[in-house]
């Protein structure tokens, strides 16, 4: 087997693999130049941006929340101390 990874589990045949050491674009995977995907890959950006800006804020406070919960088995009341996370 060359190339990486076949993927051959359901029968189907061999997937397509990324070449080593280049850069080429395919049908299969990759970047399609097709004007008709414009759209979704606006959406995927989108997408990524939505996610990273809840990573910046507000996914502390809802892992801290979180592990109140799974310690206390209820809700925080207000102003109630939250667990820190440990990094």
């Amino acid at each position: 087997m060359t190339g990486g990874w076949t993927g051959a589990a359901s029968g189907s045949g061999p997937s397509p693999s990324p070449p080593t050491g280049e850069r080429t674009p395919t049908p299969h995977w990759g970047f399609n130049a097709d004007p008709a995907y414009l759209p979704h890959y606006h959406d995927a950006a989108r997408g990524h941006r939505d996610f990273v800006a809840h990573i910046d804020d507000g996914l502390e406070d809802y892992l801290r929340g979180y592990l109140f919960w799974l310690e206390q088995r209820r809700e925080p009341r207000d102003g109630e101390a939250l667990p820190l996370l440990q990094g």
